[in-house]
């Protein structure tokens, strides 16, 4: 009988606390290696009824020699991201609920590139046919060949003698690793870091597969440097998960002009990464992504709450609302990411450091707070989630100077009201009441509850510009025109000028009455508009109502004192 993967609850709540000891981290990968086992398991028991142009057996057979020959270099193979991500789609596409243009028995066929990819390393002598996926051969972990000239889908052959491996189709010989038509899966960073940096691999980014988009030396000089400056701002416990944890980097595009990053459960070990700005900016994503991948690999083993739901949860690190379970997710990154800033702000005090941990450390502690109610939860997850708020209300009593704490709970306020504005909506017969006694000149009744309707958002321009101001003031004019979406009147309030920001706000909601940022911008420099941090979906609503009726622009300034009184 076979033991399952435990952790003790000693254990589960170090890593509560952000932390995990070399046991413990060694534990939650055995956890995934084993998953990784039955997903395999599954797959051939998926596939035993059926033909295929490119079978397993053999595949299978030579993963068997490999593994008795060396087991760490077989399981590092089975566990790469790559790998997992081309397991859990080809099992989606086996019950029926993915579709892809890859002919099937090329996706069955990639297990056969998997164990050629580890008898090569295990230096086994093979003679093995490999799958030609949209002209290319790829071999996990080492690289890509492509054969110009054969066919998008196509039988290749792989020769593994003496350490010499050639992949051949159609008359073509690819010689691995001289040839100009093999591209290595190159390595970056040095010590106990040493990620594969995968630009080639079709299935290295899990969101779909994409085709090879070959950094350029220089490019990968770039990335190597940026990690080891990364490295040395990150401490002892995040450097411990992720020499443990992540075996891969994969450059990506930003996402909407915004630098991006992201892991995934199916693709333990990966990080995906926009080229961050800056060694600190490289570093925060880091601890955020090992973050993720310690839950992924936990909730595997002891699951924390329920999975899926409706998405009902305000996350201040997002702009739509959010499921329990990735709204948990969310919860542990950022006490990861608000860990980085206070052992930066220790290290290297700067306004930008201060900014940082208090405003992440503000709305993490909020949302951890809110976490531990979920009806979700399991008994482990909520235990878990208490253990989180505990820890993020201990680093709350930290005191940071008064013009980050400043800026950090002007951007928390922007952030929520923002996404209240966007995402919630009022009683439609309460907001014909409230217009009626506007138009009366009559007080306002007492504002109505809202319910939750979402809609596609995008974050305010207002938080990059306080990083930017606090970070260097005399640059600020230069660098703000490259920050998406920012107003002039949001750099009159950045800057400090309140009564110019409130008349240029005013002056783009009459323009705009749909225009969110500049509702809320105008209460966050308006004192008298301040219930538009508070409810400004009720205000932007009433305004609504008020213009449809009458045709007549009202004052949104007055509108918004008035709903305040």
């Amino acid at each position: 009988m076979l033991n399952p993967h435990r952790l003790s609850l000693r254990s589960v709540d170090r890593l509560a606390w952000g932390g995990g000891d070399d046991e413990l981290l060694a534990l939650l990968s055995d956890g995934q290696f084993s998953a990784r086992l039955v997903g395999l398991r599954a797959l051939l028991e998926q596939i035993s009824d059926r033909s295929f142009p490119l079978g397993v057996d053999d595949a299978w057979d030579l993963l068997v020699v490999a593994q008795r020959k060396s087991p760490e270099l077989v399981r590092e193979v089975l566990l790469l991201p790559q790998v997992g991500v081309w397991l859990a789609d080809l099992l989606r596409r086996l019950h029926g609920t993915m579709e892809s243009a890859e002919p099937l028995w090329v996706g069955v066929g990639y297990l056969r590139c998997v164990a050629a990819a580890a008898a090569h390393r295990c230096g086994i002598d093979f003679s093995l046919a490999v799958p030609v996926s949209r002209g290319l051969i790829s071999l996990p972990s080492l690289g890509i060949a492509t054969l110009p000239g054969v066919r998008p889908w196509d039988v290749a052959r792989a020769d593994n003698l003496a350490g010499r491996l050639a992949l051949s189709c159609g008359g073509r010989t690819v010689g691995v690793p001289e040839d100009e038509n093999w591209s290595p899966v190159r390595r970056i960073g040095k010590g106990a870091f040493t990620p594969l940096l995968d630009d080639v691999e079709p299935h290295r980014d899990f969101r779909a597969q994409v085709e090879p988009h070959r950094l350029t030396d220089s490019e990968v000089a770039r990335w190597d440097g940026g990690l080891s400056e990364a490295w040395a701002l990150l401490g002892t416990e995040h450097a411990k998960a992720l020499s443990a944890l992540v075996s891969t980097i994969v450059p990506v595009s930003p996402v909407n002009a915004r630098p991006y990053s992201g892991s995934s459960a199916d693709a333990h070990g990966a990080v995906l990464m926009s080229e961050p700005p800056d060694s600190a900016a490289f570093a925060e994503a880091l601890a955020h992504e090992v973050q993720h991948t310690k839950l992924a690999a936990l909730a595997t083993m002891e699951p924390l709450c329920a999975v899926g739901g409706a998405a009902r949860c305000y996350a201040p690190w997002r702009d739509d609302p959010r499921p329990v379970s990735g709204f948990y997710q969310g919860v542990f990154a950022f006490l990861g990411v608000v860990d980085f800033w206070r052992e930066r702000r220790e290290a290297d005090p700067s306004d930008r450091a201060d900014f940082e941990f208090a405003y992440w450390c503000g709305q993490t502690t909020h949302a951890a707070r809110f976490l531990r109610e979920c009806r979700e939860l399991t008994p482990l997850g909520r235990r878990f989630a208490t253990v989180m708020a505990a820890r993020l209300a201990s680093w709350s009593r930290i005191r940071v100077r008064a013009p980050a704490r400043h800026e950090a709970r002007l951007a928390a306020l922007d952030h929520r009201a923002v996404w209240r504005a966007r995402h919630l909506r009022p009683d439609p017969a309460a907001i014909r009441r409230l217009a009626d006694a506007w138009l009366e000149g009559k007080p306002r009744d007492e504002l109505p509850q809202s319910v939750l309707e979402p809609r596609p958002a995008s974050p305010p321009a207002r938080t990059e510009l306080r990083r930017l101001w606090l970070q260097a003031p005399a640059e600020f004019a230069d660098r703000a025109v490259t920050v998406s979406g920012a107003t002039a009147a949001d750099l009159l309030h950045v800057t400090g000028d309140q009564a110019g920001a409130a008349r240029l706000y005013a002056a783009d909601v009459v323009a705009r009455p749909d225009d969110v940022p500049a509702w809320i911008g105008l209460g966050l420099a308006d004192p008298a508009a301040r219930a538009l941090l508070t409810a400004p979906e009720v205000v932007v609503a009433v305004y609504a109502e008020v213009l449809r009726r009458t045709g007549v622009v009202p004052d949104p300034r007055a509108v918004a004192a008035w709903a305040g009184e």
